[in-house]
């Protein structure tokens, strides 16, 4: 066989292959398979357990597991739009970790609101590549990582009767901490 034989062999098989498999050709609108769930919380002695603890936290609406991820100088960075609506530009640790910890309870139905109630919580997180960074806000930072991964949210309430739904892209930032004699991966952003 020569070679422009097997050049178009080559490139009518990868045609065929996205084709049937839905690659480029699918329709836009399709969301991504989401990857499969993880069984167990990782021990975050790697940068990948802090985004399956992170899902598993928010899917099973467990507020000691997503606290077990914040690092102590955590920032959340709310969209630009959402600042130009009205919404301060980041939140701090501790604000962050209420308002989630009231989300959680009205999920569990332990929130003291009764009309705060929440149906379902789920998040998905699809895979990612992690980028090495050496500074967070001009300071050093040693061990510190970010990903940027598309996210898919939904949040039911009323029974049924309220939905909200979110798919974007996030930007996670983890560094390293030392625990004990344990090196550990925490949410930083």
């Amino acid at each position: 066989m020569n070679w422009s034989k097997t050049r178009y062999f080559i490139m009518s098989f990868l045609i065929l292959s996205l084709i049937s498999s839905g690659g480029i050709l699918s329709p836009k609108g399709d969301p991504p398979t989401p990857p499969p769930p993880d069984t167990q919380y990782g021990d975050l002695t790697s940068k990948d357990h802090v985004i399956t603890n992170l899902v598993k936290s928010y899917n099973e609406a467990n507020i000691d597991e997503y606290i077990k991820i914040i690092h102590d100088d955590y920032l959340w960075f709310n969209q630009a739009e959402d600042v130009a609506g009205g919404l301060e530009e980041f939140v701090l640790r501790d604000p962050d970790v209420l308002a989630t910890s009231n989300m959680f309870a009205a999920r569990n139905g332990t929130h003291p609101d009764p009309n705060m109630l929440i149906d379902k919580l789920t998040l998905i997180l699809y895979p990612g590549s992690w980028t090495e960074i050496t500074e967070i806000d001009g300071t050093p930072c040693e061990d510190c990582w970010y990903t940027t991964r598309e996210y898919v949210m939904s949040v039911v309430m009323s029974g049924g009767d309220m939905t909200y739904n979110a798919n974007d892209l996030v930007k996670i930032w983890v560094a390293s901490v030392m625990e004990g004699d344990k090196k550990l991966y925490k949410l930083r952003r």
